[in-house]
């Protein structure tokens, strides 16, 4: 069946699929902010970037930045796998209903926020909030995709992502920019806090949309063992596969994800208009490579090797990281980096569903986030700690961090070779 007639017969994946789209806009709209946000609500007194020669974050500010991340995924890791096992039991959609209106009170609170701590607090909540959608989510779009589509299906939900990634940064740089010259003004507090309530609009009509996604069908219908099928015992090493290398793939992730933004801004460009044009067109190209990619994985090459190939593709962008100081190479590393989320995270995420019935696909879904989550916010505090120790050290001529980046590529490597060895594919 072809995925267009499948979305028009059945509108629920067209609706998580913009849902998705939405929430993530909301949240990248902040990428290129954060960092000064919280900034500024440790030290309200901080004025805007622009009218600094160099932008050299405080250690205090760098654990802020930090906790951010890892507040997020350490309460989303156990509450995955907890909302994951409820949603078999009694449904998706209520959980992913009550999860977007949650949504709405943390946009508000994040902008009213007044201290850096509070952002962390309210970070953690959002943290159990993801976990209540997202996982449940994927879930239910897998169970409204026949196996042929999946991997398709999935790169759709995971484009939605990436529209919103690539258009997020450049929106938030731009509302910034607005708020500035409209506001202007000696302190970066007075122009940030606006653009992060902003977010707000945004979260409402994700809630509304909400209301509109039905159920899936619970059918088990996917699992086959024994006999010229996979045995029991390959599916389950297959998925405990996939458990392990989403543990080591979020602490990889989690290294670069807690000190990048920081590394980028003092190291290559501090403007955050400049910082969200370059996030927006490296997603735009990784945008227009994942349908043609994800066709091609459904059709020829396999969801496996279409995963390997998105590894070797992050394997190449985190060792090249530590040699960029223009915004040419960051585009670069940038854009390698959004094939890569393009093309590997959907086949994985297909290759589990394949694995899986519906009568338990919630509680798979939400282990393997739970397992990456607690990776990601593991490495967001080491990533940190290293950074604050070692940035601004040398080493064979690059600066220490380059350590993480380096780190982040052997991880990559090593899941790449655990995937092409043990998980097993229909």
């Amino acid at each position: 069946m072809k995925l267009r007639d499948l979305i028009v017969r059945n509108k629920t994946p067209a609706i998580l699929i913009l849902i998705a789209l939405v929430v993530q806009l909301g949240f990248s709209i902040l990428s290129p902010i954060i960092q000064y946000y919280i900034e500024a609500l440790e030290n309200p007194l901080t004025p805007p970037p622009e009218y600094r020669e160099k932008v050299l974050f405080t250690a205090d500010v760098i654990w802020y930045i930090a906790f951010n991340t890892a507040a997020f995924m350490f309460l989303r890791a156990p509450f995955s796998t907890f909302f994951g096992r409820l949603s078999d039991k009694i449904g998706r959609k209520r959980l992913i209903i009550a999860g977007l209106v949650i949504y709405v009170l943390i946009g508000l609170s994040l902008g009213l926020a007044s201290s850096a701590w509070q952002i962390i607090v309210i970070r953690g909540v959002q943290g159990i909030c993801s976990a209540m959608v997202w996982p449940v989510a994927e879930a239910l779009l897998m169970e409204n995709a026949p196996i042929e589509a999946r991997t398709r299906m999935m790169t759709l939900y995971v484009m939605s992502l990436n529209i919103a990634n690539l258009v997020g940064p450049g929106l938030g740089g731009l509302l910034y920019n607005m708020f500035f010259n409209i506001i202007g003004g000696e302190y970066a507090i007075d122009i940030l806090r606006p653009t992060v309530l902003s977010i707000v609009p945004l979260f409402i009509i994700a809630m509304v949309l909400g209301f509109f996604i039905r159920e899936g069908e619970r059918r088990i219908d996917e699992i086959q063992v024994g006999g010229d099928n996979f045995r029991e015992s390959d599916i389950y090493r297959s998925i405990y596969i996939i458990y392990v290398t989403g543990l080591s793939n979020g602490f990889g992730v989690g290294l670069i994800a807690s000190i990048v933004v920081v590394y980028v801004t003092e190291f290559i460009v501090k403007e955050p208009f400049i910082i969200g044009s370059i996030m927006m067109f490296a997603g735009i190209t990784g945008l227009i490579l994942a349908y043609p990619i994800a066709n091609i994985a459904d059709k020829k090459i396999g969801k496996k090797n279409t995963a390997l190939f998105a590894m070797l593709l992050r394997t190449i962008a985190f060792l090249y990281l530590p040699f960029v100081r223009d915004i040419g190479s960051l585009y670069i590393v940038m854009t390698l980096q959004n094939i890569s989320f393009n093309t590997g995270l959907p086949s994985i995420r297909a290759i589990q569903a394949d694995l899986t019935s519906s009568r338990i696909r919630g509680r798979v879904f939400g282990q393997q986030q739970t397992f990456f989550n607690t990776g990601m916010g593991i490495g967001a505090i080491v990533g940190a700690l290293m950074y604050i120790n070692y940035a601004h050290t040398q080493i064979l001529n690059l600066p220490g961090v380059a350590v993480l980046f380096f780190t982040s590529a052997a991880i990559s490597l090593v899941n790449a070779f655990l995937i092409k060895k043990y998980i097993i594919v229909y």
